[in-house]
């Protein structure tokens, strides 16, 4: 070889070197923690408190106004949300009095408009804080794909002592002769503050508690719950070891609502993240994320120092939506709406089992959410049937939402036998498929450790439909199909058993603080699951039920001493259940049993009684296209 050619070799040897070198850097630092938690309180919320009296200056023919903002590609974060639309020229002005330490959070993105290319000029957006100017970015989407987004953006206000401040919000084209990229917007602007508190270390006597959600996952899928062939022997196993809930139900027969609760302790209608997307302008900003002012039991136990972490596949529990407060670390998937599926529990384990790598030294609270046997159901090959003759291509694949529209909203005809017996068990491949992988899960904690010092929930959001009542997926009804759910918790303390006492969603949160050893915010109306006494009753809800005639409509249910009333009161419709004699409900009882009349009484009172939800904190429009991606909504 030459020297020259040496010289190459050699140089290319310390390049590779060298990126090895830095690929070591970064993976050290991934999942890295401070040695003291950091938990952030929002103090105001200006987005919520804007008006035209905030208006400092604005173009005479380019008002400042409410609106909506969509800087780009919503599955990849850059969606739709609820914003000041501020036209270059406009100033914003906030006057509060906020304490020392304040910090400001905002977001700050462009709607490109439609023609503008590289001719158009961007925007620079500029945050001052008392005239000093503390935040400045120029955008331009229209030259530059990068700024197809929302900048994100958290601010120091420098102040040592409280006091008032005056904050100003302004939008300055950057080229005057040349028309702006599109129409830029603030969106939710808070201004927050910053508490620092010792880590709990990891200890004998203080366990970690883990809490692992099955999206869609019915109890009867499960062979503790009686599934035969089971196709969950880990889970079985576990089951076994620990405390089974046989009659646990969900608050919710979709997502949204039903996470909220099992996160906040509180009813849908307390916590108020409660709807699909709005169908008129009076419902825009409620009901599509979860408001600053609940309180979680993952910001409860930061405050407790107790470290937190999540790991979500589903794209409607993330911090769009808000459910992510409190959680230090939050690792949220995406969705591939072209591929037709989910990151699977294998991506989801490896990245928690990363984190673990690096802090099983502190004491944690943990929650991962999976994304099996969520349709479509595309279980991997070894845990695949074949579709029999005669199955459509689309159900043979196990994409299920188009003919489940058709079906729920426009009277198509139901599925045959065949089909829904395939539906199933590709359903039930998946169960298989998320069972093999929580071993992986349980090896992985054995590995670093913790096994022994972490206490396992595992439970659902809510169930699946397959015409056991004339419908398919989930969402629109609340029979038990839909809010029935597992419920197993194992771990160092926890008695084997079985019980047959009611359980719910909202007794998560006074049962996770009850294990951690910490406060439980008062007037939850959930109960420690671990304690004494029994529920009396459990209301679930709905809000994107489905009429006969397609339209959305509100749907409640109320479980109660082995009975169940289902009401629809836009209908009138009340159905009555004998849940021990009729499991199936297939036989309504309503104005033949006495229970009816009593279970009424007891629904209206809980209706009037319940406390409302906070005041919202904000809109994130492109919730209604993950929800579209999610097959809730067309």
């Amino acid at each position: 070889m030459t020297p020259h050619g040496r010289r190459r070799v050699a140089a290319g040897v310390a390049l590779l070197v060298g990126a090895a070198v830095v690929w070591v850097r970064l993976r050290s630092r991934e999942f890295s923690l401070p040695a003291r938690i950091v938990t952030e309180d929002v103090i105001a919320d200006l987005s919520a408190a804007f008006d035209r009296d905030n208006v400092a200056a604005e173009a005479p023919d380019a008002l400042v106004r409410q609106g909506v903002v969509q800087p780009g590609e919503p599955l990849r974060g850059a969606g739709a949300r609820r914003a000041i639309v501020a036209p270059p020229g406009a100033r914003i002005r906030f006057r509060a009095t906020l304490p020392a330490g304040a910090g400001l959070r905002f977001g700050a993105g462009m709607e490109t408009t439609p023609g503008r290319r590289e001719r158009a000029s961007g925007v620079r957006f500029i945050v001052t804080v008392d005239g000093r100017r503390l935040y400045q970015r120029l955008v331009n989407p229209a030259a530059h794909h990068r700024d197809r987004r929302w900048f994100d953006e958290r601010i120091d206000l420098g102040l040592d002592v409280d006091r008032p401040v005056e904050i100003v919000l302004e939008t300055v084209v950057e080229r005057r002769d040349r028309p702006p990229a599109g129409a830029p917007g603030w969106t939710r602007v808070r201004a927050v503050r910053d508490t620092v508190r010792d880590r709990q270390p990891a200890a004998p006597g203080t366990p970690n508690v883990l809490v692992l959600l099955v999206d869609t996952l019915r109890a009867d899928a499960v062979g503790a719950y009686g599934a035969e062939p089971s196709r969950t022997p880990t889970l079985d196993r576990l089951a076994a070891e620990g405390l089974v809930f046989e009659h646990a139900v969900a608050q919710s027969s979709w997502t949204l609502p039903s996470v909220a609760s099992l996160l906040s302790g509180l009813h849908p209608r307390s916590h108020g993240a409660v709807r699909s997307q709005p169908v008129d302008d009076d419902e825009r900003g409620r009901g599509e994320l979860l408001s600053d002012a609940v309180t979680t039991w993952a910001e409860q136990a930061a405050h407790a120092g107790i470290t937190t972490v999540g790991v979500s596949a589903n794209p409607l529990v993330s911090r769009a939506t808000n459910l992510a407060q409190g959680f230090e670390t939050f690792v949220e998937f995406s969705w591939d709406p072209a591929g037709r599926n989910w990151t699977p529990a294998a991506a989801v384990n490896r990245t928690f089992l990363r984190w673990l790598e690096r802090n099983r030294g502190h004491r944690f609270v943990a929650y991962l959410h999976y994304m099996e046997p969520h349709d479509p159901y595309t279980p991997p090959a070894a845990f695949r049937p074949a579709a029999p003759a005669g199955v459509r291509p689309a159900i043979a694949a196990g994409w299920v939402r188009d003919t489940a529209d058709a079906l729920n909203r426009k009277g198509a005809p139901p599925l045959s036998a065949a089909e829904i017996g395939h539906l199933r068990h590709l359903y039930h491949g998946e169960v298989g498929a998320w069972d093999a992988e929580l071993a992986m899960l349980l090896d992985g904690l054995a590995a670093f450790g913790v096994r022994d010092s972490t206490l396992v929930i595992v439970t659902a959001d809510h169930g699946e439909e397959f015409q056991e009542h004339g419908r398919l997926r989930h969402g629109s009804q609340l029979y038990q199909e839909s809010i029935r759910v597992p419920l197993v918790i194992f771990g160092p303390g926890v008695r084997a058993g079985r019980r047959t006492d009611l359980a719910q969603g909202i007794d998560l949160f006074p049962t996770i603080t009850a294990l951690l050893g910490i406060a439980t915010p008062p007037g939850l109306p959930g109960r420690n699951l671990l304690g004494g006494g029994g529920a009396g009753a459990a209301v679930s809800e709905t809000a994107v039920g489905i009429a006969p005639a397609g339209n959305r409509i509100e749907v409640l249910s109320l479980v109660m001493a082995g009975w169940k009333l289902i009401h629809a009161p836009a209908l009138g419709r009340f159905e009555l259940y004998d849940l021990g004699r009729d499991p199936a409900e297939r036989e309504n009882r309503y104005g033949t049993a006495p229970e009816g009349d009593s279970m009424r009484q007891v629904l209206q009172r809980w209706r009037e009684t319940v406390p409302a939800p906070p005041q919202p904190s904000g809109y994130d429009a492109s919730f209604g296209d993950r929800l579209r991606a999610l097959g809730y909504v067309q």
